[in-house]
């Protein structure tokens, strides 16, 4: 529509140019996000078997396990505990000479044998 000579783009084909962008954004923010978590979750247990490698580590050569997640930072097993990406919290529990790394934030655990 436009006239001889004339340069740019018409208000009916701008509207739709935002139309199409905003629905292929709307359709890709759901995927992008779940994308954003299920990488925060994969390194949160990659975190939790770097814990539990070194309970492993420090129950072999101090022959017990640790007190307490803060006995491998002290004993330069770790050199600071590992940080949840979502905020959570680690843990760990001894039962039946199994070693269990838990985080607040995901509830699945990894054991040490």
């Amino acid at each position: 529509m436009n006239q001889a000579g004339e340069k740019g783009f018409t208000l009916v084909e701008l509207v739709i140019s935002l139309f199409v962008i905003s629905v292929i954004v709307a359709i890709s923010l759901p995927h992008l996000k779940a994308v954003g978590e299920k990488a925060q979750a994969t390194a949160c247990e990659g975190n939790r078997k770097l814990i539990r490698s070194q309970m492993d580590n420090y129950y072999f050569t101090e022959r017990g396990w640790p007190n307490g997640l803060e006995d491998l930072v002290s004993k330069k097993y770790l050199q600071t505990l590992p940080v949840c990406p979502q905020g959570g919290t680690y843990a760990m529990s001894v039962a039946n000479e199994e070693a269990v790394v838990t985080c607040s934030k995901h509830p699945d655990s990894t054991t040490a044998k």
